[in-house]
């Protein structure tokens, strides 16, 4: 609460609650919170491992990763349209409503990858994608921490391969 109440306490959020999600949570108001949930557990590994990665961007960016589906011209449309466009119109309704900054924007519009978008371009981005499908694959017969030990190690690579690639 202390890092996203403000969109938790919002009307949009309150709309949130009565957009179904396809998952076992129900909504995706309790989705959302699902996914800040495990990103933190995926921040938290990733910080064990030396990554420095902003809390309050992937907590802001989890709550709002699907806030476009509060519009009924997204959440009506056919499955894939709406697959498509729930991250552009979310990251809009995010930086609009709730003064999101550029790292937040980027994880909603890339927590699609690899389904429709290009990859995350930052630590804070690959967590929310990343934690997003641990809430879809209902934690995959893993169990929570080597699940989030196996993202944790993904985005590690992804760092140390981009941090490389831009040295001299």
């Amino acid at each position: 609460m202390e890092l996203g109440g403000d969109i938790v306490a919002s009307a949009r959020f309150a709309r949130a609650k009565q957009v179904p999600h396809h998952s076992k949570s129900g909504n995706i108001a309790l989705h959302s919170m699902e996914t800040a949930g495990y990103a933190l557990l995926i921040t938290e590994w990733l910080e064990e491992h030396g990554l420095s990665v902003s809390r309050v961007d992937v907590v802001r960016a989890s709550l709002l990763h699907d806030i476009g589906m509060t519009e009924p011209s997204v959440f009506n449309s056919p499955s894939r349209k709406k697959a498509f466009s729930h991250p552009r119109v979310g990251a809009c309704i995010a930086e609009k409503e709730f003064g999101a900054n550029e790292t937040q924007v980027e994880a909603i519009r890339h927590h699609m990858f690899p389904v429709f978008s290009m990859p995350p371009r930052s630590a804070e981005a690959w967590a929310v994608s990343l934690a997003d499908k641990c809430c879809s694959i209902n934690e995959a017969r893993l169990g929570t921490g080597r699940l989030v030990a196996a993202m944790g190690r993904r985005i590690l690579r992804w760092y140390h391969r981009t941090t490389r690639s831009h040295h001299c």
